[in-house]
């Protein structure tokens, strides 16, 4: 994967790349308005439409965890991680884009790779019981208890029978809504038969309508002028999204507010080597629901 994410470039593509240097970089109102198109393209199912669209906004961890939470529904898990693990490296405190990688890869098999992915949501958790990332977008509540159950599966699938059913014990002490009562039987069931909680299918992070319906008003110098709250680029959620079960706790969820919608933090090509090259290609990869269990 490493070296898909890292070709040698031939002369002819360093040579388009210098070309596309001298191209207007979209407007924030040419931004939003192609987001929009690419969710339009999503939730009609036009997968691969939705894909070349957002492919066209400078990449930000929101929108790779778009892109990744697309190649899932259409069952392409690996590409799903890569998209997750760019996310990551742009944004470390992302627990939303480990959590999801996690599941592209039990999906696809590669268990201890999803473990370390499902340990480093819960690590990002920071002892809270969950985190809702609604006010950002996203209209999805990371629940440690999931994490914990998802982490479960993993040890279980390893032969690690002992620290998965501990783990499921630690997912039943947490459990937060009416999905969570089946970790009771999932513990009876030792986790046979049970697949990983996760984002449900058509869910991904979308501007509101106030933030779309202001990027075409213009204030009196001609520029966009934003009035809603979300800014593209900052995944922070603060507090105000987090149920802590310690009030003396910090969230830990809090990231850098970037100052330009859109701009985000470029990766570098160690930081993300150094992740792509722990993914290993696995044996017979096959398409998978990732709608979380019921």
């Amino acid at each position: 994967m490493a070296r898909r994410l890292f070709p040698s470039l031939p002369p002819m593509l360093i040579r388009s790349s210098q070309s596309r240097t001298h191209r207007m970089p979209l407007s924030l109102k040419a931004k939003l308005d192609t987001w929009a198109s690419a969710l339009k393209a999503y939730d009609s199912k036009d997968y691969a439409r939705a894909l070349e669209l957002f492919s066209r906004i400078p990449k930000s961890s929101i929108i790779l965890t778009n892109m990744g939470l697309i190649h899932a529904a259409l069952g392409e898990h690996e590409m799903a991680v890569e998209r997750f693990i760019e996310a990551t490296v742009r944004d470390p405190y992302l627990a939303v884009a480990y959590f999801q990688c996690g599941v592209s890869n039990f999906l696809i098999e590669r268990f201890d790779l999803a473990y370390r992915d499902f340990r480093e949501a819960l690590r990002h958790l920071r002892g809270n019981q969950k985190i809702d990332y609604e006010q950002i977008g996203l209209k999805f509540k990371l629940y440690s208890a999931e994490v914990l159950f998802n982490q479960a599966l993993c040890l279980l699938r390893l032969g690690r029978t002992f620290e998965g059913i501990a783990d499921l014990v630690k997912a039943r002490e947490e459990k937060a809504t009416r999905d969570h009562e089946i970790i009771g039987s999932a513990i009876r069931a030792r986790g046979e038969g049970y697949t990983v909680f996760s984002i449900p299918r058509g869910i991904c992070y979308r501007p509101s309508e106030k933030k779309l319906a202001n990027a075409a008003s213009k204030d009196y110098m001609g520029e966009a002028r934003l009035i809603a709250a979300i800014d593209l680029d900052d995944t922070s959620t603060g507090f105000s999204g987090v149920e802590r079960r310690d009030p003396g706790k910090t969230s830990g969820v809090s990231i850098e507010t970037y100052t330009e919608i859109f701009h985000g933090r470029s990766a570098s090509c160690d930081d993300i080597a150094r992740r792509a090259t722990a993914v290993q290609r696995p044996y017979g990869l096959e398409r998978a629901s990732t709608a979380p269990t019921s």
